[in-house]
């Protein structure tokens, strides 16, 4: 099944060179994009405790998806399957997708406010063009998002004075 929806999701580049520029751009640079926006929500007072927990949580999300990523040592899809490349730059192993584990952690870490939803999409199109350009299968987004979603509920409930809800 991950291979059928990879393979899906993949078959649609090399359709449209906008539709391919945007995948690259999304997988790319969306994080960054991200990280800058949460940066820029530090002015908001009411806000810092969730940036703080979207930065914290990326972070450390990012560490655990370097440790299982060495211990998993799973293949990219255009290492053991004719793909759509659109991504050449990334190398090493595929699960989980460190993009995503950053994505999800900034998304879920604003949850109950306002940022939540757009995050979400924002974090959800990152993921999917991820899958797009030929880099991560399905699983790697789908176990990224379990890793974020871990990761940000433990930082909360251990730092849980600070992080009202």
């Amino acid at each position: 099944m991950d291979q059928v929806l990879f393979k899906f999701i993949n078959s649609l580049a090399g359709q449209s060179q906008v539709l391919d520029y945007l995948g690259v751009f999304f997988a790319e640079h969306l994080v960054w994009m991200m990280l800058a926006l949460v940066l820029a929500l530090w002015l908001y007072k009411n806000l810092r405790t969730k940036v703080l927990l979207a930065l914290g949580s990326a972070l450390a999300g990012r560490v655990i998806v370097e440790l299982l990523k060495r211990g998993i040592e799973r293949a990219r899809p255009f290492e053991v399957m004719d793909v759509n490349q659109l991504l050449i730059k990334d190398q090493g192993f595929s699960f989980p997708s460190g993009h995503a584990v950053i994505l999800f952690a900034i998304a879920l870490a604003f949850y109950r406010t306002r940022w939540f939803w757009p995050l979400i999409v924002l974090a959800t199109i990152g993921s999917i063009a991820r899958v797009f350009v030929g880099v991560h299968y399905i699983s790697d987004i789908i176990g990224s998002v379990v890793i974020a979603a871990l990761v940000v509920w433990g930082l909360k409930a251990l730092f849980k004075k600070n992080f009202t809800v």
